[in-house]
């Protein structure tokens, strides 16, 4: 028969092993937490697509599948490493606006060729598409520091280009294209940006952590390296500003543009808010319809004036493709329509 000593003695050694090995799982996961999260915010290739332009299923590879006047450039950063970029031209291309297209966080500039040609076709302006560093062909490894400098090259670049007009460049950018696009805009000269456009991007990281993973909002504090922080960063933004925001978004929460829309309002006069009714994270700009490329007019008019920026394409979402299948299903609906919009056979 154990005594009562024994038992008391054997339980605290099995509550002390136990809280142990529990202290012990908790400070591992938070390490590689901490190590490897810009391993879990970049992914520069989408689960079961390619890594590079060149590999991307077919009208995903490169703007010369849809007879559009491109350049294909590697352009260089202050710290020597080289992004990959996209320019579609307009025939008058210095007669136009330019816009700086950052994309979210996963997957090559291929996989946005959809959404570009579309905008491309829809409104006239030149994009630059830009692929960060360790993304498609781009060298070097992602990282916050990192694509800050390739938000600077690409802007750089283009008010060096001969066939660009450097006082009609306004920037786009969508999730963490958002964060990318508020860097630049507030830590450039003003007279170096007409405009900013950002769609449903977020307040930070760590209101994200909040969103996505709330059992580690009590250890941020400890492990999260990255910020990417716009609720305080735009209240530095002083150029003209369109917000889109999806209100179906499935992975930032709405209120996130709601609440960047309620802050820059209260600092900027000239903001406009979009809010486009069930638009997801990735295909609001297609669930918007003509009125989102609509909205693009009106801004470049309040920008710029010279009449409208708009051509009259129509938009479909229901088209069959060959390489559907292989098609990253966040990404199927926009590729298909424009697939046929390429073909001249849109409904």
């Amino acid at each position: 028969m154990v005594d009562g000593y024994s038992y008391s003695a054997t339980l605290k050694i099995w509550l002390t092993n136990a809280i142990y090995t529990g202290v012990t799982l908790i400070t591992g996961f938070l390490t590689l937490l901490f190590v490897y999260q810009d391993k879990l915010l970049y992914f520069p290739s989408i689960p079961g697509a390619p890594k590079l332009t060149k590999d991307n299923p077919s009208g995903y590879r490169h703007p010369r599948e849809y007879d559009i006047e491109h350049e294909d450039v590697m352009i260089p950063t202050e710290d020597g490493i080289r992004i990959h970029v996209w320019l579609l031209k307009q025939s008058n291309s210095l007669g136009y606006p330019t816009i700086i297209f950052f994309h979210g966080n996963s997957g090559n500039i291929g996989f946005r060729l959809p959404n570009a040609i579309q905008l491309f076709r829809n409104v006239k302006c030149n994009i630059l598409l830009v692929d960060y560093r360790g993304y498609g062909h781009s060298e070097g490894v992602p990282s916050e520091i990192g694509l800050q400098m390739d938000a600077k090259a690409s802007l750089s670049f283009l008010r060096q280009h001969k066939k660009i007009d450097r006082n009609k460049i306004v920037l786009f950018g969508r999730s963490l294209g958002g964060a990318v696009a508020v860097y630049l805009a507030t830590t450039s000269p003003k007279d170096h940006l007409a405009g900013v456009i950002l769609e449903n991007t977020f307040l930070s990281i760590s209101s994200m952590v909040d969103a996505i993973m709330p059992a580690l909002r009590y250890f941020k504090s400890i492990v999260l390296r990255i910020e990417w922080n716009n609720e305080a960063r735009i209240t530095q933004v002083s150029q003209p500003t369109l917000l889109i925001a999806g209100t179906a978004d499935e992975l930032v929460p709405h209120f996130h543009m709601q609440r960047l829309h309620t802050i820059l309002q209260s600092i900027n006069a000239n903001v406009v808010w979009y809010a486009v009714e069930n638009g997801t994270h990735n295909d609001t700009w297609l669930r918007g319809g003509h009125r989102y490329f609509d909205k693009y007019d009106a801004f470049f008019q309040q920008l710029f004036g010279s009449g409208s920026y708009r051509n009259a394409h129509k938009i479909s979402s229901s088209l069959e493709h060959q390489d559907s299948g292989t098609i990253p299903i966040m990404l199927q609906d926009p590729a298909v329509a424009t697939m046929r919009l390429a073909t001249g056979g849109a409904s």
